[in-house]
């Protein structure tokens, strides 16, 4: 990962811790970011980050009040010429934090406000506008810890340091939560239990009317607490229950009670029984298909969360807050730490209901007389159409999150999906499920690229794992080799490059039939299909596939 730290203070300390973890590139000067952003020639621009995050102080920024409102104004103009004309850098830009030093009348009016909103304003135009620029919540991490820890007077006086230790420190925590995000680097489920975690008291002991949970005192902070836990859930992270209780108990509380924020349709699966917790934990992984370390479980008991810890070491259990009045605090921090976010699609805002989706299907398989009938039966329709702009976001975020029915695990930003669709040789597909019992979305993506006038290679096969083992890969691989084949192309080279997560692909290629060309020392495979032959395995189909 390359990323350059711009700033027009000087945070040299910041970017030596960061230099440990990534490339980082360091300007000669720092108040140089303008000229490093606008000039193509710039040392930025050969260095070719990744990202680039753009720390300002709305002080230094601002010094000379007759002239801030036209500096916010032409400030922005730079940033804005910077993220159009490279659309394959994400751009970090601060917003600002001016303090109210001058004395002055309260009839005055504090400017340094008006002056806050100005630049806000314009970078959220920016980020509304373009898809490689985001607004880096300073303003938030100076309020949530206050000027005098995040600022150092005697620093800045003896060598022109501005921000504390403790201030760079927090900048680093979240750079670092920005980068994990655009990598798509986030937990998927967040695990629950019920009794003194998501309402105060014991159901099973006071029932319905006897447990913490209401609009003020002691059940307020409950309450609130679930209400951010559903604005987690609202970005596309699944929530679930495993909870020691009896079923009609609990069950009563979460469909009946008029205070419960989260409901039965706000969870994927409901683990309700007197069962070892860490096992229904793995059997919540292996019915949702998604990894142990994908996961995370909230229980207030310790005991509790140190069994999970020493049955299932890969999933993240934090401590529960001893004082439950910080519950609303602990719900950020669990957002920050675990799930932040960048974006969302709209798929993300359904991610519960696609689950829960799933789960029935898994039912219909156990109803069928034969696996095939089962697939016959779920009536699947298969759509592919072209990469673009419109679904270029969900695609990118595929590539980020996609680990197991995956060929050779690229990650892709959208910005380079952007730049590589619109140049010449390469082309992407991307393929929507659906079947009777709902609409699974976009589901994989194909991204090939020309060779030469006779050959074509795969450089992305993936596919979420909601729809693995149903035979898609074969009709999405035949539509590719015939699209191929009727543009005059005689072979298709294909590639598996082995992870610890994608095993179950690691035969693919064989069972349609490719020719293996090579296997070298790690593992990576090379593959080549003639397209002029007919394949000598026949490809599955058990669904309905149509081409836009």
């Amino acid at each position: 990962m390359k990323l350059s730290i711009l700033s027009n203070i000087n945070l040299d300390s910041l970017i030596g811790r960061l230099s440990k973890l990534y490339d980082v590139y360091k300007t000669e000067g720092y108040g140089a970011w303008i000229q490093e952003i606008i000039n193509p020639d710039s040392g930025l621009y050969s260095f070719g980050p990744d990202m680039v995050f753009i720390i300002i102080d709305g002080e230094e920024m601002c010094n000379g009040q007759s002239k801030s409102n036209s500096t916010i104004d032409t400030n922005i103009s730079y940033i804005e010429e910077a993220v159009k004309n490279n659309p394959d850098i994400t751009f970090f830009v601060s917003n600002i934090d001016l303090w109210t030093r001058k004395i002055e009348s309260v009839k005055s009016g504090a400017k340094e406000r008006r002056l806050e909103f100005l630049w806000e304003g314009g970078l959220f135009l920016l980020s509304s506008k373009y898809r490689n620029v985001y607004v880096f919540d300073l303003k938030s991490i100076v309020e949530d810890k206050g000027r005098e820890q995040f600022y150092s007077k005697k620093l800045w006086y003896l060598g022109g340091i501005k921000y504390s230790m403790k201030a760079e420190k927090l900048l680093e925590q979240q750079i670092n939560r920005c980068i994990a995000s655009a990598k798509g680097i986030r937990k998927k489920c967040l695990v629950l239990d019920l009794d003194n975690t998501l309402w105060g008291g014991v159901v099973g002991e006071g029932g319905l009317e006897g447990i913490e949970l209401s609009d003020y005192k002691e059940g307020a902070r409950y309450k609130d607490f679930q209400r951010r836990l559903k604005e987690i859930k609202d970005l596309g992270i699944i929530l679930a229950i495993a909870s020691k209780n009896n079923f009609n108990d609990a069950i009563k509380v979460i469909r009946e009670h008029k205070h419960m924020v989260l409901r039965e349709e706000d969870f994927v699966a409901l683990k309700i029984n007197w069962d070892l917790k860490s096992q229904n934990i793995r059997n919540l992984s292996q019915e949702l298909n998604i990894g142990l370390d994908s996961m995370v479980f909230i229980d207030d008991n310790p005991i509790e969360r140190e069994s999970v810890k020493r049955e299932l070491p890969e999933v993240t259990v934090p401590d529960f807050p001893q004082d439950t009045s910080e519950l609303v605090d602990f719900a950020i921090e669990l957002y920050n730490d675990y799930f932040y976010t960048l974006n969302t699609t709209d798929e993300d805002t359904v991610k519960t209901e696609k689950y829960r989706q799933n789960m029935k299907r898994r039912d219909a398989q156990k109803s069928s007389a034969s696996y095939e009938d089962f697939l016959l039966s779920l009536e699947t329709k298969i759509e592919i159409r072209r990469l673009s702009a419109e679904n270029v976001q969900r695609a990118a975020q595929l590539t980020q999150k996609t680990n197991q029915f995956n060929l050779t695990t690229k990650r892709y930003s959208e910005q380079e999906l952007l730049a590589m669709i619109g140049e010449r040789g390469f082309e992407g597909f991307v393929a929507y499920v659906s079947d009777r019992f709902g609409d699974n979305g976009m589901v994989s993506v194909v991204i090939t690229k020309h060779k030469t006038d006779s050959e074509v290679e795969l450089d992305t096969f993936l596919l979420s794992c909601r729809v693995m083992g149903r035979f898609i890969e074969d009709q999405i691989i035949g539509f590719i080799e015939d699209l191929h084949k009727k543009s005059g192309y005689k072979k298709l080279i294909t590639y598996y490059k082995p992870t610890e997560k994608n095993v179950p692909v690691k035969d693919l290629f064989e069972r349609l039939g490719y020719t293996l060309l090579d296997v070298d020392s790690t593992g990576n495979k090379k593959y080549v299909l003639n397209l002029g032959k007919s394949s000598t395995c026949s490809r599955k189909e058990f669904g309905e596939l149509r081409a836009l």
